[in-house]
Formats: C-alpha cells, sequence, structure tokens
C-alpha cells in the first residue's frame, strides 16, 4: 500500500509516460497505472499484452492491435537482411517468396527466418525450408507457445482441437460439439480470441497457419517416435501407422482420417480401437466429396476403409462420429454412446440404423447423406434433443418413422432426391420447432399431411419436382 501511495503522491502532478510490456497479470496494472488521476494531464500509459482480457478488466478504452506485415512491407522487412549477403536477384526473389508464404506477415517469423537463411547456400535454404514444413523452428514456437501456456487446461485442449480438426468449420457448430466434451466452449472461446490464438470471419474459426503449426506440434510431441502415444491424430499416415500395428493406446481422444490421402486400403477391426477408452472425435471423411455435385457419385462412395463385421468402438467419451463410406448394413447392436452429439455416415451402406429404441439424449445432429440401401429411418423415440435430419440422396428411403412427431427441438429435415418416398407421417404436424423442409426430388411424393398447415414454425419449404402438386390449401391460410 505504501508503494501504490508512493507512486500517486510523486507522479500525480507530472506528465509522464509509462510503458509496461507483455503484462500477463491484471496486479501488475493495478499496482502500477491504478487510475488515470494517479499521474498528470496528457500523460500516456502503453501496455502490451498477449490477453486482451487484461486490459477490459483494467477499462482501457484505446485498444490497438498489431497487424502483420503486408507483402511489401515484408518484403521489404527481408531486403535489409539479404544486402548483407551477396545472393542474386533470382534467388533472392525465389527465397523471399518461400519465406513470406511460410510467415504470413508475421514479424517475428521473418526475424528468425531472415537472420539465418539469407546467409545459406542456395542448396542449404531449400533444404531447410523442406524441413520446416515438418519440422517447426524452435524459437518461433516457443514465442508464439507462451500465449498458449497461459490458457487453463479446457481452453488448451479447445485449442488443440481446433489447431488439429476443426479450423474453417463454422463457430456455433463448433461449440456445440465441444460443449459436449465438458469444455465450456463459450468462454473458452473467447479467452482464445482474446489471446489472439484464432480469430473469427463469417462465423468461420481461423488461426495463423504458424500457431496452428505450434498447437499439432504440442501434440506431436507428446510421443515422437509413436503416433498412437498422442492425444490427436490427423495426418494419414500416422493414423495408418497407429491402426495397421495396433498401437493404438488410450491416451487417443481424436481421430480426423481424410480418404483421400490414403493409398491402400485400412481395416478399421475392433482390435484396432479396443483400447481407446478416451476417443472421443472420430471422422473419416472424404476432402474431395466437397463439390456438392451428386449427379456422380460413384467416386464418392468408393471408401479406402474397411470396416470388419466386429467393428466397434469404446463409446463411453464419444461425442462426434463421422464415418464416411461405412460398408456394413447398421450399426453394432451394442451401440449405445450416452453422450453422442453427432452421427454422420455420408454414403453408408447402411439399411438401418439401428433396431428398437436408443436412448441418446445428447444427439443433435443425424447425417446418412447418399445412403443409398437406407430403406427407414429407426425409432427416434429415445433421440429426444435431435434437431438436424439430413436423408438427402437415400433414393430407396420408403418411410420416416412416426416418433419423429415427438421430437420438441427439431427444426431440419432433409429428404431432397429421396425418389422411393411416397409420404410423411401424420405426426410430423406436430413438430413446432420445425423450420426448414426440403422434398425436392421426391418424385414419388404423392400427398402431405392433413394437417401440414399447423407448423406454425416452418419458414423455409422446398417442394419442386415432387410427385404432387403441393401442401394442401390450409398451409397458406
Amino acid at each position: 500500500m505504501k508503494v501504490l501511495t508512493s507512486i500517486k503522491e510523486r507522479l500525480c502532478s507530472k506528465k509522464v509516460l509509462i510503458v509496461l510490456d507483455n503484462v500477463n497479470d491484471p496486479l501488475i496494472l493495478k499496482s502500477l497505472v491504478g487510475n488515470q488521476d494517479w499521474f498528470g494531464r496528457g500523460s500516456r500509459i502503453i501496455v502490451t499484452t498477449r490477453d486482451k482480457r487484461l486490459l477490459a478488466s483494467h477499462g482501457v478504452i484505446n485498444i490497438y492491435e498489431a497487424r502483420g506485415f503486408s507483402d511489401e512491407e515484408a518484403f521489404d522487412f527481408l531486403r535489409h537482411y539479404s544486402l548483407k549477403h551477396e545472393l542474386s536477384i533470382n534467388d533472392f526473389m525465389e527465397l523471399s517468396s518461400e519465406v513470406l508464404d511460410y510467415a504470413q506477415g508475421l514479424p517475428l517469423a521473418l526475424e528468425v527466418l531472415g537472420s539465418f537463411l539469407f546467409s545459406m547456400t542456395r542448396e542449404e535454404w531449400r533444404n531447410q525450408l523442406n524441413k520446416l514444413k515438418c519440422t517447426p523452428n524452435l524459437k518461433i514456437q516457443e514465442v508464439l507457445a507462451i500465449s498458449y501456456d497461459g490458457l487453463d487446461d479446457k481452453e488448451k485442449n479447445i485449442f488443440l482441437d481446433i489447431a488439429c480438426f476443426f479450423e474453417w468449420e463454422d463457430k456455433d457448430y463448433v461449440i456445440e460439439i465441444l460443449d459436449g466434451c465438458g469444455f465450456f466452449s463459450h468462454s473458452g472461446i473467447r479467452a482464445l480470441l482474446d489471446k489472439s490464438l484464432i480469430t473469427i470471419y463469417s462465423n468461420k474459426l481461423m488461426m495463423h497457419d504458424l500457431i496452428k503449426e505450434m498447437g499439432r506440434e504440442i501434440v506431436r510431441r507428446q510421443s515422437l517416435e509413436e503416433p498412437g502415444e498422442r492425444s490427436r491424430l490427423w495426418f494419414h499416415e500416422d493414423i495408418y501407422d497407429a491402426l495397421k500395428r495396433n498401437t493404438a493406446s488410450e491416451k487417443i481422444e481424436g481421430i480426423f482420417l481424410n480418404l483421400s490421402h490414403l493409398e491402400e486400403t485400412l481395416d478399421f477391426t475392433a482390435q484396432a480401437f479396443s483400447r481407446m477408452s478416451k476417443l472421443r472425435l472420430l471422422k473419416v471423411y472424404n476432402s474431395e466429396d466437397t463439390s456438392g455435385n451428386f449427379k456422380d457419385t460413384s467416386n464418392k462412395e468408393k471408401c479406402r476403409v474397411n470396416f470388419s463385421k466386429d467393428f466397434k468402438l469404446c463409446y463411453d467419451c464419444l461425442r462426434f462420429l463421422y464415418l464416411h463410406g461405412y460398408s456394413l448394413k447398421s450399426l453394432p447392436n451394442d451401440f449405445n454412446p450416452k453422450n453422442l452429439v453427432e452421427l454422420s455416415m455420408p454414403y453408408s451402406h447402411i439399411q438401418q440404423l439401428w433396431k428398437g429404441i436408443k436412448v441418446l439424449e445428447k444427439l443433435k445432429f443425424i447425417d446418412l447423406n447418399n445412403s443409398k440401401y437406407l430403406i427407414e429411418t429407426p425409432d427416434f423415440s429415445g433421440v429426444t434433443n435431435l434437431r438436424r435430419l439430413v436423408l438427402e440422396g437415400c433414393v430407396s428411403l420408403r418411410k420416416v418413422d412416426s416418433s419423429l412427431g415427438n421430437l420438441k427441438n427439431f427444426s431440419f429435415l432433409n429428404l431432397k432426391n429421396c425418389k422411393m418416398l411416397k409420404s410423411l407421417p401424420r405426426s410430423t404436424c406436430d413438430l413446432k420447432s420445425l423450420e426448414t423442409l426440403i422434398l425436392s426430388g421426391c418424385s414419388k411424393f404423392k400427398e402431405f399431411p392433413e394437417n401440414f398447415g399447423s407448423l406454425e414454425m416452418l419458414m423455409e419449404l422446398y417442394a419442386d419436382e415432387i410427385g404432387c402438386k403441393g401442401p394442401p390449401s390450409t398451409f397458406w391460410v
């Protein structure tokens, strides 16, 4: 207290300039620059920090967020290093282009790389740049990791999940998945934003490539030699190695496998997944399926994963399951992931998802698009919080179970191109939260339920190219 009084008494009538660099504790601000009346008129206080929340909590109004260099600024910055070395114009232009692409405007990266790359021979810097693609520069990583080290455990999990799996995904969607993991994602994502570890553009989660690389390197260093001992796997060669040799351990929490990178068929067996008791996120997907062209599905149906007949997972921790091209006719009889939030199985061979009633109260999203062997939907009585159901392109679908009408939070139903579907159950009219219904291309669809007009929340109805004229007249009243 005497120190605080001394600072105020000595400086309250003086015009001062105070710079506090890299502040990470609000107590420092409270102790050294408590209030504006501590200093004379015209004083300036400059505070640099990695945590925007710290400034907000102290009542700082004018906040400037440091931006990265533009390409022109970065180029001029690198020219400074080239003047010390004899580089041909062609070599300088080629090296600068590579460095600019890697650093993406980050001054720290430009300084670190510029300080040693420009002193190398052409062969040496080319080799070094290739090395950076798989082994990040330690000096850059150490500085970037300071912000990560300041996160709590749940915020660190959110950061690593985004770095490894969810970049470019919709923020609200990711929050649904990670909230299901118990990570308190609203406040966690806010913390990542305030520490400039992520940005949000058009509601998509984005991350500087070097920060994403830092996150992935943290995971890689959990076990340098054995991928199966890491918490998250996203690189197809690491996944192939862990599953092929049955070395996947209980430490694995997430696997995202891009099928378009596989050169050989990979077997998904019960044995390979038997030790993964903490698995939360499993996605087997094909990045080449983003074109949206569903007319030619022959290539999309091909799957380089062979699901063995005894295939099953440890369900206790499972929150997100996405299996492209699932080759079995149904899910295992003991399928009961009580904490599952999303179930997606596009282009699957599923004929019946499950028999009887499954109590999956946390399941919000089901997507079985282009599962051309699916004949009917399951009983939804135990899936009380389902919000979205996508059955687009399920060309053999004949029946939607009447239990669908019992879902109080259900808002989106996509039945586009379900060419064998003739009608909807009467209970559809009980869906008081339904906002979007897509029936386009249901060429055998003959009639809407009588009380279709009671869907008071329905905002979007797509019913072109169906087998009847349209909804009953009461719908338009």
